[in-house]
């Protein structure tokens, strides 16, 4: 018989799912775990839970003291670098601009990323019993991964929407409570100067990589920036018509139109940063906004319209003439899209009143909320969910799950027992900070194992059992 508390966090992991970015090894102890993290987060204040702007401020996440952006260097950012929007160092306060000075809800997330009260948000549904607002830290343990003592371990992380920024592993002694500041003071430290980038198909790409340990908090331990550019405008994406100065839409408008920032692939107008496997080729498709499949820019339209059979369309012509799935142009986002799509989104979000809302929920899902007076799709913001089915974490090698991760090596903590292990991604683009956490066992009784339990309490306890039963 199990015993309750393995069964309780068998339970948990049953119905994993899919978000814009996830540590995938160790296995993550929260259940759909790139649901968990939170919005509203600006350097140097606690994240509200709240807001969703293309350009929010410090006012608009109720951040009434922003702290002072360390990190100025133009090799450090990810995210308007050179601070060449229309819109100015719109992103200067974002996570990434002080790394580890944002403060989040919770050290593992909430479940959903956004408070239940939000004015505006985009909450998931999920499968598992788990209530929008529930902290991460709040949950039973999950699998447990067991390390040596100071040996060197591996990590790995994915995305399927890239927000640039970097990240870090720490870790907090269950000795204690696992509050921010547990974490803070108990950072890993990176192995070594290298970075892998892992395909399904068994390929790898190692990378160097760019860490950054000045204006950083902790203060001196090592963030890692992420790997791959996005396009060189506010959205990251879909700039490739447009310039600053022809465009009234200043989020998709390219930052140069001079040539001094070479193009790339659908990047027309050139990348966020250059990054070195870029300008070598030796990993040519490592950038891009929608990432989880990398490659063309037809596959990451795909990608981001969830599977959409109308977004092979790439005009309004074709879109309109094709009656078989009711395709619809869209616009604003210059996309093809079958109603109650993913890519219905956008047009949910524009309207801005009960009446048209109500006239496009038939085609496009939409659905009015008359108490936050926002219009909003039936189902939820994301990225790519079309072939994500009982996704368990570590390093999965199926192409149809995932094409790619990144992974680190890490240097595990020297002392003995037991740990919760936390991943920070810290955004650049977005005010988010993305926290998944796994359940570590440090001892030198057994080396590269996982076992399903609470504790190491839990695991002694069953042997104990298993011996007198014998």
């Amino acid at each position: 018989r199990r015993h309750p508390a393995i069964v309780a966090a068998l339970l948990l992991l049953a119905h994993p799912s899919e978000g814009h970015g996830v540590m995938m090894e160790p296995e993550p102890r929260q259940p759909e775990p790139l649901y968990w993290y939170q919005v509203g987060c600006m350097i140097g204040c606690t994240c509200s839970g709240n807001g969703k702007e293309s350009y929010p401020s410090p006012a608009s996440v109720s951040c009434t003291q922003p702290g002072v952006p360390m990190l100025t260097k133009a090799s450090e950012l990810t995210w308007n670098a050179q601070g060449k929007s229309s819109m100015g160092e719109w992103n200067k306060y974002m996570p990434w601009r002080a790394p580890g000075t944002a403060k989040p809800l919770d050290s593992c997330g909430i479940a959903s990323g956004f408070s239940p009260d939000a004015a505006v948000q985009y909450a998931h549904s999920f499968t598992s019993g788990i209530k929008q607002g529930m902290k991460g830290t709040e949950l039973p343990a999950g699998k447990v991964t067991v390390w040596k003592p100071d040996s060197v371990v591996k990590a790995s992380y994915r995305l399927v929407v890239n927000h640039g920024g970097g990240y870090q592993y720490r870790v907090c002694p269950k000795t204690e409570s696992p509050t921010e500041s547990c974490f803070h003071a108990n950072p890993l430290a990176f192995a070594n100067g290298k970075t892998t980038v892992v395909y399904s198909t068994g390929n790898t790409i190692l990378l160097n990589a760019v860490d950054v340990t000045e204006g950083v908090q902790p203060a001196g331990h090592a963030w890692r920036r992420l790997p791959i550019p996005a396009c060189n405008c506010d959205f990251g994406t879909s700039c490739q018509n447009n310039t600053i100065k022809n465009s009234s839409n200043s989020f998709r408008a390219a930052y140069t139109a001079d040539g001094s920032n070479k193009a790339h692939g659908h990047c027309t107008f050139g990348l966020q940063f250059q990054a070195q496997h870029i300008s070598d080729g030796s990993w040519a498709d490592g950038y891009g906004y929608y990432v989880s499949t990398l490659g063309t820019e037809e596959k990451n339209k795909a990608t981001a319209i969830n599977g959409d059979p109308c977004g092979n369309h790439k005009d309004k012509t074709t879109c309109d003439s094709s009656s078989k799935n009711a395709c619809t142009w869209y616009a604003a986002k210059t996309l093809c899209y079958s109603p109650k799509t993913t890519a219905g989104v956008g047009v949910c979000k524009d309207i801005k009143d009960e009446t048209a809302c109500g006239a496009a929920s038939a085609k496009s899902g939409c659905k009015w909320h008359s108490q936050k007076q926002v219009c909003y799709p039936e189902q939820d913001e994301k990225a790519d969910t079309s072939k994500v089915t009982g996704f368990a974490g570590t390093g999965t090698k199926d192409a149809e799950l995932h094409q790619w991760w990144v992974e680190d090596e890490l240097r595990a903590p020297s002392k003995l027992g037991d740990y919760i292990l936390q991943w920070r991604w810290d955004n650049e683009q977005t005010p988010q900070v993305w926290t998944t956490c796994a359940d570590i066992l440090v001892t030198n009784a057994v080396s590269g194992a996982m076992f399903a339990g609470a504790s190491l309490i839990l695991h002694v306890l069953l042997v104990v059992a298993a011996a007198v039963a014998w």
